[in-house]
């Protein structure tokens, strides 16, 4: 009877892990269509490419990826071995590059207001590099660990992950330092350059980047949480959710951003309240 109950449990849990997975595809479908009309005003009006741009564009459509994927290792009947451990192989580099991106968009925001002052641009790439070489030794270890089988139930669905060590928790501990260092650097720049300055631009990098860093913070934290406290079952609870809230925070702050500068430039206001920044908004801020 115990044993029945628990597979009863597993059969729950997994079915809550379910209803996080399809709330995050609504979400995206939701700030997808809600930013639309400011994504083709303010990046395809334009039809050349700046680095901005090219940055925007995977950031923004890499979660059409993995949502399908992630929906199908969660829904799919029958699955094997073979196929579960593929399409947690693909989520696994697909996260890790929609993070990476999201963190790159944000230390352009960073590399702006120090006015590309070079020794931000090498704490930036050292630490993109620690982190970077960091997730892949944890990944090395992490993958191979993991264990599928036959669900116990029928009326459980996906692949059913049945064992992998928790070495997989560092990669959000990766994830939390690059941040702080980032939103270090862009606390101590606008406490210290901008923080008199009525500037409505400034006022935005700073405010977006900090509610950036701190929401993907506290979002590894809890990542960090479910793995300790919660079973197995509930591993992949907000995995998915970090992911795709990285790229869409990302790209709202770059939209965002892009708006206030026009709406900025075309009140005339943007050179006499940038003084304190060295760059011109047609030669930098305007492409990122």
């Amino acid at each position: 009877m115990d044993s029945l109950q628990d597979l009863f449990n597993d059969a729950h849990d997994l079915q809550t892990v379910a209803y996080f997975q399809v709330s995050i595809a609504i979400l995206f479908i939701f700030d997808y269509f809600y930013q639309l009309e400011d994504e083709l005003t303010l990046i395809w009006s334009r039809w050349d490419w700046s680095v901005g741009k090219a940055l925007f564009v995977p950031t923004r459509y890499i979660p059409l990826i993995i949502i399908p994927i992630t929906l199908f290792s969660t829904f799919t009947a029958n699955s094997d071995v073979h196929t579960c451990k593929t399409v947690l192989h693909f989520l696994v580099v697909l996260d890790a590059v929609a993070i990476t991106l999201s963190e790159v968009i944000f230390s352009f925001r960073v590399y702006a207001m120090w006015n590309r002052n070079r020794a931000v641009v090498v704490i930036l790439c050292c630490t993109s590099i620690v982190s970077l070489v960091a997730l892949i030794f944890i990944f090395q270890s992490f993958l191979p660990s993991v264990t599928f089988g036959e669900p116990p139930l029928p009326i459980i669905s996906g692949c059913y992950k049945t064992g992998g060590n928790s070495v997989i928790f560092a990669s959000f501990v990766v994830i939390m330092v690059a941040e702080a260092v980032t939103t270090a650097l862009t606390l101590y720049r606008a406490l210290g350059h901008f923080r008199d300055m009525p500037n409505a631009l400034i006022q935005n990098m700073t405010r977006d980047g900090i509610f950036y860093c701190v929401t993907m913070f506290c979002m590894s934290v809890a990542n960090v949480l479910v793995i300790f406290l919660l079973p197995i079952q509930y591993s992949d609870l907000l995995s998915t959710y970090q992911s795709v809230m990285h790229t869409i925070l990302a790209t709202r702050m770059q939209l965002h951003l892009r708006k206030v500068d026009r709406h900025t430039y075309f009140v005339g206001s943007l050179q006499e309240s940038l003084t304190a920044m060295s760059f011109r908004r047609s030669t930098f801020l305007a492409d990122i």
